[in-house]
């Protein structure tokens, strides 16, 4: 018994390490993608308020005033508006590679993973996005506890699980939507695209 224990343990390990690995090269694909769009927007950003300020700078007294005050305003605005285009492409990225994820074997991998980390309780509802209920069956296998059951919740649109414990009355989400709002509100609460 203890050499198959031995064997689930090394193949958990594998597969973490394959996850890390992967979850790695697109953190670090992102990061090169969001420099890259940060780079020309502040480029463009530049060029744009170079050329408003030199057409203001020639116009005289408190007409100048108003439009370099207008030409600043417009400007913040627009930085604004490009911020959240820049963190909305980021976003609709991360997603796209998340949905391509999601049609790998390693992504049931990864939910049988969660599954054995997460040592279900008995009577649990273990939550799955209702694309992801044909992995329902694999996923029972795992689970030493008995009198769970596997439901479609239509909450969880990116993938992932989350486990309702009728017993304790709490629920885990280890939901990919719930990891990318938490990444989207710290993105925007770190002020990403600031200079």
């Amino acid at each position: 018994m203890s050499t198959e224990n031995e064997k689930l343990q090394k193949f958990i390990s594998a597969v973490n390490e394959e996850i890390d690995v992967k979850v790695s090269k697109l953190l670090d694909e992102a990061e090169s993608e969001k420099q890259s769009i940060i780079s020309a927007a502040e480029a463009e950003s530049e060029s744009s308020a170079e050329k408003y300020l030199a057409s203001a700078q020639k116009k005289n007294g408190s007409k100048y005033v108003r439009d370099i005050s207008r030409a600043e305003l417009d400007m913040k605005k627009s930085i604004l508006r490009r911020r959240e285009e820049l963190s909305a492409k980021v976003f609709e990225a991360v997603e796209k590679r998340i949905a391509e994820y999601r049609q790998t074997n390693a992504y049931a991998d990864g939910l049988v993973r969660t599954l054995l980390l997460m040592n279900v309780g008995e009577g649990a509802e273990v939550r799955l996005a209702p694309e992801d209920m044909k992995l329902a069956e694999a996923l029972k296998k795992v689970v030493r506890a008995e009198n769970v059951t596997f439901t479609p919740d239509s909450s969880i649109k990116l993938g992932g699980l989350s486990v309702y414990s009728k017993e304790k009355g709490t629920v885990v989400d280890k939901t990919f939507d719930l990891a990318v709002e938490e990444q989207k509100s710290s993105f925007v609460n770190s002020n990403a695209f600031a200079e």
